[in-house]
């Protein structure tokens, strides 16, 4: 065997071995990758890092003014950048959003030769004075600052650095040294989210990107939290290699959080019930590999649910469909809605109306109905995990008592979290006063199969199962009590085999 052999056998067995759904995703930035970049303040921004913008998604905005997302390629996740007039800076590791303020020496300068003596003198007059400084006596009367806002901004028009203008600001405060040591604390973070902006990279991941969305547009996402879809995958019991059916109206969020936990592993058959699918924007923020793309398989309701129904089923459907089913589009104004337009003085405000009323029957139209989804789940034939998800509680309890009463699962469990920040600092730890109420509420059940499941037991069965147990509440049966019983056991036995 040649050298040349021995390396295309040894070629041809690491290609052989080598997955593309092996490879690990890259834990830094690369062309065309979506990020979402986090603020001290709280906010959250995607961007994509794009070298040119032209035919594509524009940089991305910051307090009215864009800026370039090139520098953001190859940088790692987790990097904090700076906003300055060139653009944004990265900043070496061991910086944070919010920095670190070090107050300029009484002399201006750092007297690095400071005897012992001196050091301890410091500190005793910093401790009485901590002793004797109080908020009780400070006024806002927008008049303790020196600088003004035309000064402000002229320095940040010229370039100035951003700890330059919150030393100044500090310096010409005439309150500042009145105040406490927590109340100069709050001061000095709020100038320095304001004068001297971070933010952290961050990748997108089903947990950041439905964060993003929940702060930003929560009607978008159904007021679907973070940990509410954490649930939701962890019920579902969603692991590589399974197969899934998706029927979603949240902007096609949980089809990405799918398809980015199966890692390309199994098959998602997504739902869709318009012309076309309307979530491939949202999808391409998750930044999936060409396996997790691929795994993502689109169907139509009406392939799947089927689109012909029967008089009598239409007949005995709920009202708010067979309302649903009449709409025509468009929509013809009404009496009662010409009047009132007459009102309107100008015709952005007509429009602004007509836009709204449009959109309000457009969604009456593609609205599904609670005792649609248990119908749905009745025409699923094999056994599986089942959930449903919606903001508000009503949708989910019409579709309980539907599936309850038809039997068509077990194990049906409505439930609801609620999630509180807390402020975690050195004797400053609490609560925050503001809260998100409720992430939505979640619908677990187990689905029964149609030919082999059952959700009620015979009587026989059930007597069979007391003995064994012993009893009605678990309390031991008399030797007599056990010999009649296993005669009836034996003879319901014989019976249950004769009829079948």
């Amino acid at each position: 065997m040649t050298d040349q052999d021995f390396n295309n056998s040894q070629q041809q067995s690491l290609e052989a071995e080598y997955s593309p759904l092996d490879a690990l995703p890259p834990n830094h930035v690369r062309e065309g990758d979506h990020v979402v970049l986090v603020f001290a303040d709280g906010r959250h921004i995607f961007a994509q890092a794009l070298h040119r913008a032209k035919g594509k998604t524009p940089p991305v905005k910051i307090f009215k003014r864009s800026y370039s997302t090139h520098e953001l390629i190859g940088l790692s996740y987790g990097t904090v950048l700076e906003l300055t007039l060139n653009g944004l800076q990265a900043l070496p590791d061991d910086q944070d959003l919010i920095p670190d303020y070090l107050e300029p020496s009484k002399n201006g300068e750092d007297n690095d030769e400071e005897t012992e003596g001196e050091a301890n003198q410091d500190s005793n007059e910093e401790d009485t004075s901590t002793l004797k400084r109080d908020n009780r006596h400070l006024l806002d009367t927008n008049t303790s600052q020196a600088l003004g806002y035309q000064e402000l901004q002229t320095m940040r028009e010229q370039g100035t650095e951003g700890s330059v203008i919150v030393s100044k600001i500090i310096a010409n405060s005439s309150t500042f040294d009145q105040k406490t040591d927590y109340s100069r604390h709050k001061y000095i973070v709020r100038k320095q989210i304001k004068y001297q902006p971070r933010c952290r990279l961050v990748k997108c991941t089903s947990a950041s990107i439905c964060t993003t969305l929940h702060l930003r547009d929560p009607k978008r996402v159904m007021n679907m939290r973070e940990d509410t879809l954490a649930q939701i995958l962890g019920y579902a019991n969603i692991s590589a290699g399974c197969q899934v059916l998706v029927l979603e109206n949240c902007s096609g969020i949980l089809t990405g959080a799918l398809a980015q936990r199966m890692a390309g592993y199994g098959k998602i058959l997504t739902v869709y019930s318009g012309q076309q699918p309307a979530w491939n924007e949202m999808l391409g923020k998750y930044n999936l590999s060409f396996a997790e793309t691929n795994s993502i398989k689109w169907v139509h309701s009406g392939d799947v649910l089927g689109s012909g129904e029967s008089e009598e089923a239409l007949a005995a459907s709920e009202a708010e469909r067979i309302d649903r089913d009449k709409l025509e589009w468009p929509c013809l104004l009404q009496d009662h809605t010409r009047v009132y337009m007459k009102t309107m003085k100008t015709e952005k405000e007509k429009r602004n109306f007509l836009y709204k009323r449009a959109g309000r029957f457009a969604r009456k139209l593609t609205r599904h109905t609670p005792t649609e989804g248990a119908e749905w789940l009745n025409a699923q034939q094999s056994d599986s995990l089942v959930i449903a998800a919606n903001e508000f509680i009503e949708p989910l309890t019409e579709c309980f008592r539907a599936v309850q009463q038809k039997a068509l699962a077990i194990n049906l469990r409505l439930s609801n979290t609620w999630a509180r920040e807390y402020q975690i600092l050195p004797g400053r730890t609490h609560p925050n006063m503001n809260m998100s109420q409720s992430g939505g509420f979640i619908l677990t059940g187990v689905k029964l199969d149609p030919t082999h499941g059952s959700n009620e037991l015979d009587e026989e069965v059930l007597k069979e199962i007391r003995a064994e147990i012993g009893g009605r509440r678990g309390k031991k049966t008399s030797k007599a009590n056990e010999s009649t019983n296993s005669n009836g056991e034996s003879q319901a036995r014989a019976a249950k085999r004769a009829k079948n």
